[in-house]
């Protein structure tokens, strides 16, 4: 079982998966900037525009605990993958969670690093009583879409053309898991 109160869990993979703290912010900033570098189809931002990759806005974003998590996967003292959940703001959107930015390494890939991060960010939704998460995710993210599907995501929609980047445009699937059917 995966805890949101900052435990560390070791995986048989030999990664800790823990929610990131102020102190991860450097570490969370790299991280992103290769994600954004190594599968720039996956991602609707890019390093010129990501918010993500200022370390001031990181740091402040990870203070942010009552409505935001950010999980990392250590492997050793390297982060090797990342996750974000984030609760809606709106008073009629409160129900539900956005999970964003999942990365794991090329190397770390294949281990069950990503699915360990995905049940923490979930397990983050439901800590809050959430009633169900969404994502999207591209279809240049082939074993990620795989990964939702077997964590219980359902595709509701799919945006054509969602981006577009150096010639080439890719679609995007709207995801969603409902909570209240995965008995909480």
């Amino acid at each position: 079982m995966m805890t949101t109160d900052g435990d560390t869990i070791e995986m048989s993979a030999g990664v800790d998966i823990r929610r990131l703290g102020v102190e991860d912010a450097a570490a969370l900033v790299t991280l992103r900037r290769e994600a954004l570098e190594t599968d720039p189809l996956a991602f609707a931002a890019s390093v010129e525009d990501d918010l993500g990759l200022s370390l001031d806005f990181v740091r402040g974003s990870l203070a942010g605990v009552e409505e935001q998590a950010v999980f990392g996967g250590f492997d050793g003292v390297d982060l090797a993958g990342m996750v974000g959940v984030v609760r809606a703001s709106k008073v009629k959107q409160r129900h539900a969670g956005i999970i964003w930015g999942m990365y794991v390494t090329p190397g770390a890939r294949g281990r069950g690093v990503g699915r360990a991060l995905l049940d923490a960010a979930v397990e983050q939704a439901r800590s809050w009583g959430l009633e169900q998460v969404q994502l999207g995710v591209t279809e240049a993210a082939v074993a990620a879409k795989r990964m939702y599907e077997s964590a219980g995501f359902r595709s509701w929609g799919r945006q054509p053309r969602a981006l577009h980047w150096q010639g080439r445009f890719v679609d995007e699937d709207h995801m969603v898991l409902d909570l209240r059917e995965q008995g909480g």
